[in-house]
């Protein structure tokens, strides 16, 4: 009895257990076997074979906004009003295709899946471990850094605006977090073999 019942259900293709359920949505496999985010590109892009630029990586963004001075405050005293630790994540890379710029700055925080904003621009100094940085935000005007690049992969910029008896200053620290030191040594080992 229960062959002839499952019979009609195996010449419709479905399996004997969805008998009696309804219809079924199937999920939707991707034909692709592996699948690579934005961040994953560019990692890729910076550990090419050509040699990479001191600059280029992916890195965490912490801020600092301070105030010193105002009305009836000590001028020498300094307040923090607002913190932020590793509230974004960005890619600076070379930008060989705008003549106009250097670097650009892209974030890794997308609210369009597959479209990546540009959110800055580096231009080097003379010697290379300095930069002038143009932070680009929808709708509202352009605001210039100055930036200095450490040894240890750290890059530190300054803004600072004075309004009436006071003074703002925004910090912003960037920490590279790819590639390593480590890893852009191991890079050149592999690639000199």
């Amino acid at each position: 009895m229960l062959l002839l019942l499952s019979v009609p259900c195996l010449l419709q293709g479905q399996p004997m257990d969805r008998v009696g359920r309804g219809k079924h949505k199937k999920k939707q496999k991707s034909s692709f076997s592996e699948h690579i985010d934005f961040e994953g590109m560019a990692k890729r892009y910076l550990m090419k074979a050509q040699p990479m630029e001191p600059l280029e990586g992916i890195y965490t963004v912490s801020a600092i906004i301070s105030k010193r001075g105002g009305f009836l405050s000590n001028p020498n005293r300094e307040k923090i009003i607002a913190r932020k630790d590793n509230y974004a994540k960005v890619v600076i890379m070379k930008d060989s295709e705008n003549p106009h710029r250097e670097y650009l700055e892209i974030s890794l925080a997308s609210k369009v899946p597959g479209e990546y904003p540009v959110v800055g621009e580096f231009s080097s100094l003379s010697d290379g471990m300095a930069f002038v940085y143009k932070h680009y935000e929808p709708k509202q005007p352009m605001v210039t850094y100055s930036f200095v690049m450490t040894d240890y992969d750290i890059l530190d910029g300054v803004l600072t605006e004075v309004a009436r008896r006071k003074t703002i200053t925004y910090k912003l620290s960037y920490l590279k977090i790819y590639p390593k030191k480590s890893d852009i040594a191991l890079q050149k080992t592999f690639n000199n073999k």
